[in-house]
């Protein structure tokens, strides 16, 4: 017997949204991905989940340098149209195109669609005009849920800030103060709330009063930009340098990548006479672009290798050493993924030996790395040396005890691994493991056999 289950009301309510934006309101989705799989989730949500079928709805690109044209072409009948962006194509980072786009098309809603979560990453992204992220793989909820929080907010409050923004972008100060006073009493401590405040204070000229607003939404919330960078910009206005320092240079603790800003910090120092400060700035705003434009090649190798891994692990190899070497003195945690693969590669060469090495270079990086531990325990297996093979997969199993459980294959090879250590009951543990992820799994159930004997 099947039982429906009745949809949840939130759900319902995203989905409404959703839909009256694209029938109602002359709304339009617009990706710009080179992964063909999320794209055609996004179609098949607005088309199947939703019921949007009409033509005109969507647009699918994949080439950076059509998106500003394409915008421009859709804008008169779109007005607020939402973009899902790709936060790497190619290899190429995309974040400043967030910035243009949002400078010349500010009623457009972005959102990013990204592999990881690097958080200096993401500040800046929210920095220069990201309206929302999405971490890849999502579920069609969440994407669903996505769309509709950004294309209006889902609650009372939230619309009443809406309301309150709107008065600002009228110029009714006095309205928006008032406004502002209200939401305080819908919720106390109100970082957007305060942050309306502090925008009608300045509109009026009333600095101290804006200043205090600004600070109060700052304290609300914790890694709140916004407010940071009113007060850095009205200081700025004011040529109140000292002031318009202090929190540039917060806003430098909280999100370090943006360029910009560490030139006007390096203005500002040179301004106030800091000389040694200024060089200082301007040296790490180049350091910064050049450490981008390292990133950039690196994920375009690491794309090239992917396509390689296992038509030609040699053809793999080279350009994964290429994503490594362009890193130089840049390598860090996020690329140990890059010395997994090729360790792998290597490995698919049977040149054991040398994906060791590469994995010992790792770990100098990552010392704590489960993963790391146990690709290095198969290539020790792979070379017939048992003894080192056991330790390592001890090391990973010390740092991640659920290691094992990640697949079926993983799990037999832990069993194969102490079973050739002759401890038996270890790997019929294993062996289990594997058979109860993967019931069908011949080698994990003769394995087990020989572990009973």
């Amino acid at each position: 017997m099947t039982y429906n289950i009745a949809p949840n009301a939130n759900n319902i309510s995203y989905q409404d949204t959703v839909i009256n934006y694209l029938k109602k309101d002359g709304g339009h989705v617009m990706v710009l991905t080179d992964d063909q799989a999320f794209s055609t989730q996004l179609r098949l949500t607005l088309a199947k989940d939703l019921g949007l079928t009409s033509p005109g709805l969507f647009t699918a690109l994949t080439d950076p340098r059509v998106v500003l044209q394409e915008l421009q072409a859709l804008l008169p009948g779109h007005p607020a149209p939402i973009l899902f962006l790709e936060r790497m194509i190619n290899g190429q980072d995309l974040s400043f195109l967030v910035g243009q786009i949002k400078q010349a098309y500010s009623g457009l809603k972005i959102i990013i669609l990204t592999n990881d979560v690097q958080r200096d990453r993401l500040m800046l992204l929210h920095e220069v005009g990201a309206d929302n992220f999405i971490a890849k793989p999502v579920s069609i909820n969440t994407l669903i849920e996505k769309m509709a929080f950004t294309i209006k907010p889902q609650s009372k409050l939230g619309q009443a800030i809406d309301f309150a923004k709107g008065l600002l972008a009228r110029e009714q100060f006095e309205q928006a103060l008032a406004a502002s006073r209200k939401i305080l009493e819908i919720k106390p401590g109100s970082a957007a709330a305060y942050l309306v405040m502090g925008d009608a204070h300045r509109g009026l000229s009333q600095y101290d009063q804006a200043h205090a607003a600004y600070e109060a939404a700052a304290a609300a919330a914790d890694l709140y930009l916004a407010p940071l960078q009113r007060l850095a910009e009205m200081y700025q206005e004011l040529d109140d340098k000292e002031n318009q320092l202090h929190y540039l240079n917060k806003l430098d603790q909280i999100s370090p990548l943006n360029v910009n800003r560490k030139v006007s910090l390096g203005e500002v120092h040179l301004a106030l006479g800091h000389m040694d400060q200024a060089e200082d700035f301007f040296d790490k705003a180049l350091t910064q672009m050049n450490r981008e434009a390292v990133e950039g090649l690196s994920a375009l190798s690491s794309r090239i290798a992917e396509i390689y891994a296992d038509r030609d692990p040699q053809k793999a190899e080279k350009f994964l050493r290429n994503s490594l070497e362009v890193k130089g003195k840049y390598l860090s945690k996020s690329d140990i993924v890059v010395f997994n693969q090729l360790g792998i590669s290597l490995r698919k060469q049977g040149r054991w030996r040398d994906s060791i090495i590469e994995y010992k270079r790792a770990l100098k990086i990552a010392p704590d790395d489960a993963n790391l531990y146990y690709n290095m325990g198969m290539a020790f297996a792979e070379g017939q040396d048992f003894i080192q093979a056991k330790a390592n997969l001890l090391k990973a199993l010390e740092l991640d005890a659920d290691i094992y459980k990640a697949s079926a294959p993983i799990a037999f090879n832990f069993g194969a691994v102490f079973l050739q250590s002759r401890e038996k009951q270890r790997a019929a543990q294993f062996f289990q493991t594997a058979l109860h992820q993967e019931p069908g799994h011949a080698s994990a159930r003769l394995g087990l056999e020989r572990s009973m004997f």
